[in-house]
C-alpha cells in the first residue's frame, strides 16, 4: 500500500521507464490527482513495475499502450484498489504524451496505466496524472506501428518495462 499520511499535493516527480531498451521519461504531476500520483509513484519506488509486460495496445481513435499488470493479462494488479478522486481531470480528449491511470469496470484504480502516443479520447474514468517526453512517445509509437498481435489486444512486438528509475 502507498503511504497515506502527508500526501504531496504539488510539484512533480520524474520516473524513467526502460521499455524495450528505450528510455521513456514520465513527469508525474502531483497536483493533477494527488492520491493517484502518490500510488503510482509508490509502486514505481518499490520496483513494482520492473520486468513487467505492457499487455494492451489500442490503435484506433484511442491510442495508448497499457502497462502495470505483472500478470500480463490485464486482470492483475497491486492487490488493492481505490476510487478516482474528486477533482481529478479524467478522460476526454487528450494529446499525445499524456500519462493516465487505467480504471477497471467499477471505476476503481490499481496499478495499471496508459501511455498515450497520439491524440485520443480516453474513458471518463481514467485520471490524467502527467506527461511523457517526446522521445518516449516516439518509442511507444514505433511499437504501435508494428501492430496488434493475433489476440487482438496486445502489441505484436513483445513489450516489457525492464527497469524503473526515479528522478
Amino acid at each position: 500500500m502507498p503511504p497515506s499520511d502527508n500526501i504531496e499535493k504539488s510539484g512533480s516527480t520524474t520516473v524513467t521507464l526502460t521499455i524495450n531498451d528505450a528510455p521513456v521519461v514520465l513527469t508525474v504531476d502531483r497536483a493533477a490527482a494527488p492520491c493517484a500520483a502518490n500510488a503510482f509513484i509508490s509502486l514505481a519506488e518499490q520496483g513494482y513495475y520492473n520486468n513487467t509486460s505492457c499487455h494492451k495496445l489500442t490503435t484506433g481513435d484511442t491510442k495508448y499502450l497499457q502497462c502495470g499488470d505483472p500478470s500480463g493479462t490485464g486482470n492483475g494488479g497491486s492487490g488493492y484498489s481505490y476510487p478516482v478522486e474528486k477533482g481529478a481531470k479524467t478522460g476526454g480528449s487528450v494529446g499525445s504524451g499524456t500519462l493516465a491511470l487505467v480504471a477497471d469496470s467499477q471505476h476503481r484504480l490499481g496499478s495499471q496505466f496508459a501511455l498515450v502516443y497520439g491524440d485520443s479520447k480516453l474513458p471518463d474514468s481514467f485520471p490524467i496524472i502527467g506527461s511523457i517526453d517526446k522521445d518516449g512517445v516516439e518509442s511507444i509509437a514505433e511499437i504501435a506501428h508494428k501492430g496488434i498481435a493475433d489476440d487482438g489486444l496486445s502489441p505484436k512486438v513483445d513489450t516489457k518495462i525492464g527497469s524503473v528509475v526515479m528522478g
